[in-house]
């Protein structure tokens, strides 16, 4: 974590590693302009979300006979318009809970989240105020 002038964090990387051996690295920065890109690397082959992650508009899968194969699909917003879509539809039908991304896995996305702020806090970057991030679990 390198903290910058105004006391934001201005970079920091996680390292994630599961049970099944899987790694996730993020890195994130406010120091320049950045690419806000996404790869899933496979034991089959390797996705790339072109363009915005957090608004993809079509992904490249890369065999490993390097054939390469591109989906689009049609973007309509940005950010989580698929998600309050597929809330709402729950919602209307008197759900609260998908089979994609049950409410167990997004508590264990807000824990894990929590302790990347409080391991930075840790770091003497990171502070809210009012909040602490070292005990907040």
């Amino acid at each position: 974590m390198t903290p910058i002038s105004t006391a934001v964090d201005g970079q920091s990387s996680m390292l994630f590693g599961y049970q099944s051996g899987a790694r996730a690295v993020l890195t994130s920065t406010s120091l320049g302009r950045s690419a806000t890109r996404a790869s899933i690397v496979g034991t089959e082959a390797p996705d790339q979300v072109d363009g915005d992650f957090y608004a993809p508009s079509s992904f490249t899968v890369i065999s490993r006979d390097g054939g390469v194969t591109r989906f689009t699909f049609p973007s309509q917003g940005r950010v989580l318009r698929y998600q309050a879509s597929d809330v709402a539809r729950r919602v209307r039908s008197g759900g609260c809970d998908s089979p994609l991304m049950p409410l167990d896995e997004t508590v264990l996305i807000m824990v894990a989240m929590n302790e990347v702020l409080a391991q930075l806090a840790g770091f003497g970057g990171l502070h809210i105020t009012g909040v602490d991030l070292a005990n907040s679990q």
